[in-house]
């Protein structure tokens, strides 16, 4: 459950909607609020308050009208302004970017907080010609209205200095790699906070029985969350195990099998049993950086990748990502390996996921870019600095066999692609002092 309700948080924060109509709610309360509170105190009666006092009623609608007209032309100038900086974002940086621009918080609340003071104004506008009363009784909530005016003329500042902020590379991938170090303190525990019953077991070694339900995934898409309480109750509770056949971000066809049930039920159907394991699975249309920390690692990729192409030859931006990429690396070499095999409480097997490895982690972050930065030396080098640092803290042996492979297949395109033997040597080099710290 708990899983579920951090699901729906991160639908709702990616979502563009709801802070905007959260603070148009909250502009209509507010507007009622100060309405009733001027009819009940004549607050410009008081001492000290008599400079709030309006001189009459039509002036109150005149700059009501003004301010409700002027805020909702910025509210449009803003969406134009996002809708040009998600293109170029889109343009530059790639696709998937965008939901990181739609994320951002400076932007909802720049569009929510114009939106809701025209919301306030038509309010309060409304206030004034249902009753009457003269212009006085509204003092306070006319008064209100020119306060959240002023602020919105401040919010516009800070709405261009935040847009201009968020389309530097640096900013973007800082915010990738934030995002990315928090799925993986989520995903990877320390020694201290693991579970006992949880444990890392290849699975050559595992013998699950040959009495197997093969559960279908009803529609296509992408692995977005799976709850793996909810499974290891449900698999104790009827005394089976699950094997898990899909990880976080894998894409299921509409026939994939997505999990094998061993010893079923025999009091359960099969669409019973099935619609229990899919109901802990949730497909969606995009992957998501909730549990899958590859949709991280690939989106710094695909920025590098794109400043590597002939059309850009921009290498700070990709060096920029590789720092990010290899931060974001060394915390899976100083983390336990993730458990695949988990326990009840009576040391029975119950659950088996299908969980990546380091080898899938540094495969996903520097395949593309070797591939489309193998021609560039000074890209290699780069890249091999930040190996070298990485290797430092290498010290499981299939950790050191997957970084030594990747280092070959590097070590093999420089050879082919890189013509100039100064920058041939300084490469042999790096990749040497890399291999030297691995042994």
């Amino acid at each position: 459950m708990k899983q579920q309700l951090l699901h729906l948080t991160e639908r709702l924060r990616a979502s563009f909607w709801l802070i905007p109509a959260v603070m148009m709610g909250a502009a209509i309360l507010l507007a009622l609020a100060l309405l009733t509170l001027d009819q009940r105190l004549q607050i410009d009666h008081l001492p000290g308050f008599r400079w709030l006092e309006l001189r009459d009623h039509d002036s109150a609608r005149s700059l009501l009208s003004t301010i409700a007209g002027s805020t909702i032309t910025v509210a449009g100038t803003v969406f134009s302004i996002t809708t040009v900086a998600l293109t170029l974002a889109a343009n530059q940086f790639g696709p998937h970017l965008v939901r990181n621009f739609i994320r951002d918080r400076g932007t909802q609340i720049s569009l929510g907080i114009f939106l809701a003071t025209f919301v306030y104004a038509l309010m309060v506008m409304r206030g004034i010609d249902a009753g009457n009363n003269n212009a006085k009784s509204q003092s306070l909530a006319v008064s209100a209205a020119i306060l959240l005016a002023l602020f919105c003329i401040a919010y516009l500042i800070y709405f261009i200095h935040n847009v201009a902020q968020s389309i530097q590379v640096d900013n973007i991938t800082f915010h990738i790699n934030r995002e990315f170090r928090h799925a993986l303190e989520l995903i990877y525990p320390n020694e201290e906070s693991r579970d006992p019953r949880n444990l890392r077991i290849p699975e050559r070694e595992l013998n699950l029985g040959d009495d197997c339900l093969r559960v279908a995934t009803r529609c296509g898409g992408y692995v977005q969350l799976i709850d793996r309480e909810k499974l290891l109750h449900w698999a104790t509770e009827n005394r089976c195990r699950v094997r898990l056949e899909c990880h976080p971000g894998t894409y299921l066809n509409h026939w994939s099998c997505m999990a094998r049930i061993f010893d079923p039920p025999r009091d359960q159907d099969t669409e019973e049993i099935g619609a229990a394991i899919r109901d802990a699975v949730t497909i969606g249309s995009q992957p998501t950086a909730e549990q899958d920390i590859i949709f991280s690692i690939r989106q710094l990729a695909q920025i590098a990748v794109r400043a590597l192409s002939p059309g850009v030859n921009d290498p700070y931006t990709a060096y920029a990502c590789i720092d990010r990429l290899i931060d974001g690396i060394g915390v899976v070499l100083q983390r336990p390996p993730l458990p695949n095999c988990f326990h009840d409480d009576e040391q029975q097997l119950r659950l088996v996921t299908s969980e990546l490895d380091f080898a899938d982690v540094l495969a996903a972050a520097l395949d593309e870019i070797r591939e489309y930065g193998s021609q560039s030396a000074v890209v290699m080098l780069h890249l091999l600095n930040a190996l070298k640092d990485l290797a430092d803290i290498c010290t499981r042996d299939e950790d050191k066999r997957a970084l030594k492979h990747s280092l070959d297949r590097l070590a093999e395109d420089c050879e082919n692609l890189i013509n100039d033997k100064y920058d041939t040597a300084a490469i042999q080099r790096r990749i040497t002092a890399v291999r030297n710290r691995l042994i």
